[in-house]
């Protein structure tokens, strides 16, 4: 690593560190209003600063101590919103949410894009991200919220 790399790493990590305890801290809409969800926009908007201006967000994630597959996820979907995607009636029958799980566990069985995809389709439809991963028996929708994300991201 040259030495002109160790100094953008160097510093971001001392801008970035002093918001990593509330940034992981923040759960549920990027849009809240919090301190948590504050710090979390800084974070990602520093992470993408720091590769837009040619860092490499391996040798940060090193540096800060966080996982590399986090700070990836926070630069790309740092536009993307599944939230924008939300429909204002959400409310679904027991039966429709049954007959939408067992599609998304059908698209599963095809891939990863499929799986996505599908996650979309529902949340367009008005399923409840959180219901559904009641339903396919996960204890968080965070991963259903990715899905949907890396849906709408893939087809832009």
């Amino acid at each position: 690593m040259n030495i002109v790399s160790q100094e953008l790493v160097q510093e971001y990590a001392k801008q970035i560190r002093p918001l990593l305890p509330l940034a992981q801290k923040a759960y549920g809409s990027r849009t809240r209003a919090s301190a948590e969800h504050d710090a979390s926009r800084e974070y990602t908007d520093l992470l993408a600063e720091f590769q837009m201006r040619g860092g490499s967000l391996p040798l940060l994630a090193w540096e800060l101590g966080v996982a590399y597959t986090g700070v990836r996820r926070r630069v790309a979907m740092r536009g993307v919103s599944a939230t924008a995607l939300k429909p204002s009636v959400t409310l679904k029958t027991a039966d429709e949410i049954e007959v939408a799980s067992e599609r998304v566990l059908q698209a599963k069985l095809i891939g990863t894009d499929a799986y996505h995809d599908q996650l979309a389709k529902e949340y367009r439809s008005g399923i409840a991200l959180s219901v559904l991963a009641r339903k396919i028996g996960l204890s968080s929708a965070a991963p259903l919220y990715y899905g949907v994300q890396r849906s709408i991201q893939r087809n832009r």
